[in-house]
């Protein structure tokens, strides 16, 4: 990786949804710069890259290569995860790879000892976690302003139509647990840590009733040392709350749709008491995370204590057992 000019400077690889959402906030954050593009197909990216202002879209072996580059960001499906952070790893650069971080958790291992090993800087783009509502609602469950926390309800689903979309894609590491079961375990670990025990059930069930090879409907319940549980829904084939709810001994605290990037939630208190209240969004809420990956880059980290290698370790490991508990 380059000396750090006080600039932190980024090239993309991925051009797709996840791409597009995130573009516009490079140019909302002071200290990042997104300066180039990586694509398999250079030419036929490019007008996309100039549409957002990226100056140059190159193929990826070309990204990979440049000196004026800090960190990867990784915005591709989550199938190639893995093997595209090994390559930007192995380059010397710093990475920022879009979640699910990988397909399992031997992948995340590879990843991460490959980082320590290379003494570079790896995050997850688990945006949630910089969520300004998120913060506020960690301190205030520090703060004990609902007691003890003791369930978390969370869920994520919409009906996708069958057909050639990757979510419905075996060879793409389609199914719901990796793109949208992700956020429920997220907010459940946020805030009651890595689970003791696994239940899960679901279907790979299609429209019609056959077998698409994907989890298309998934429902987990995570099992605490304490008796606190987490009961959390997703799925490609039912449109479910996008809404989370903690619940305390002291009261409640509800997010707001959609739980992991919005900004609003309410207080609740079994004597009546009723408080929302709405923190401010910065863009399209991919702000906080890129300004703490310039963070950790500028200072010289290997890693971001509020996205740390153990947490994404931590949440592969869940995304494992829920699979072993679907059978």
């Amino acid at each position: 990786m380059s000396e750090h000019s006080g600039v932190t400077r980024f090239g993309m690889i991925g051009h797709g949804w996840m791409g597009n959402a995130i573009a516009p906030d490079f140019r909302e954050c002071d200290g990042v710069e997104l300066v180039a593009l990586g694509a398999r197909d250079a030419e036929r990216a490019r007008p996309w890259a100039e549409e957002r202002g990226i100056p140059s879209t190159v193929a990826v072996d070309e990204l990979l290569a440049r000196d004026d580059i800090d960190v990867v960001y990784i915005a591709t499906p989550h199938h190639n995860h893995a093997e595209l952070a090994l390559r930007a790893i192995d380059a010397g650069k710093a990475v920022l790879v879009e979640k699910a971080f990988t397909t399992t958790l031997a992948e995340a291992e590879r990843v991460v000892d490959a980082a320590r090993t290379a003494g570079v800087f790896l995050m997850e783009a688990m945006w949630t976690r910089f969520n300004p509502a998120i913060r506020v609602i960690q301190r205030l469950l520090a703060e004990g302003a609902i007691g003890n926390p003791r369930t978390v309800m969370a869920s994520f689903g919409f009906p996708l139509p069958y057909g050639d979309h990757r979510l419905w894609d075996p060879a793409r590491a389609g199914g719901s647990l990796l793109d949208q079961g992700v956020y429920p375990l997220t907010i459940a670990q946020l805030v009651l840590g890595e689970p003791q025990s696994v239940a899960a059930t679901g279907s790979r069930l299609g429209y019609d009733g056959a077998d698409t090879g994907v989890d298309s409907e998934l429902g987990v319940l995570l099992g605490y040392p304490g008796g606190q549980q987490a009961v959390l829904a997703s799925s490609i084939r039912t449109q479910l709350p996008l809404s989370a709810a903690i619940g305390g001994d002291e009261g409640l605290i509800e997010i707001a749709e959609a739980f992991w990037s919005d900004t609003t939630y309410t207080l609740r208190k079994p004597d009546g008491f009723r408080e929302t209240r709405t923190e401010a969004k910065e863009g399209n809420g991919y702000v906080p995370m890129l300004r703490a990956v310039h963070e950790a880059v500028s200072n010289g980290w290997l890693e971001h204590p509020l996205s740390s290698h153990a947490d994404s370790l931590a949440l592969m490991r869940t995304v494992d057992r829920v699979r072993a508990a679907l059978g």
